[in-house]
């Protein structure tokens, strides 16, 4: 079974890195809470890869989407349950399909 993680990060100036990952803690809600946590206060994002290592600064991030976070590791006061249902980003319009 495949349980990847996948992050979009989009840059302020509209350029977007895709981000595939292995599940990098499994099995405590603690641990994930701390984690996110650390990420979050931290001023940039490491990424490491098999051919190299990338550091993005928080500085140059918009905003990132990721999939499969369990709602035990987001920070105090995250909307949990949401559905997205229209959002314009860089002069595109995208709906949702479910309307």
């Amino acid at each position: 079974m495949n349980d990847d993680k996948n992050l979009t990060i989009h840059f302020n100036d509209g350029a977007r890195m895709e981000v595939s990952f292995p599940t990098q803690i499994k099995n405590s809600t603690g641990a994930l809470v701390e984690i996110s946590k650390r990420i979050l206060e931290a001023d940039k994002l490491v990424i490491q890869s098999e051919q190299k290592v990338i550091i993005v600064p928080w500085s140059s991030v918009k905003y990132l989407e990721a999939s499969a976070i369990p709602a035990a590791a987001l920070p105090l006061g995250a909307i949990k349950g949401a559905r997205i249902m229209e959002s314009a980003v860089a002069g595109e319009k995208q709906e949702n399909d479910n309307r």
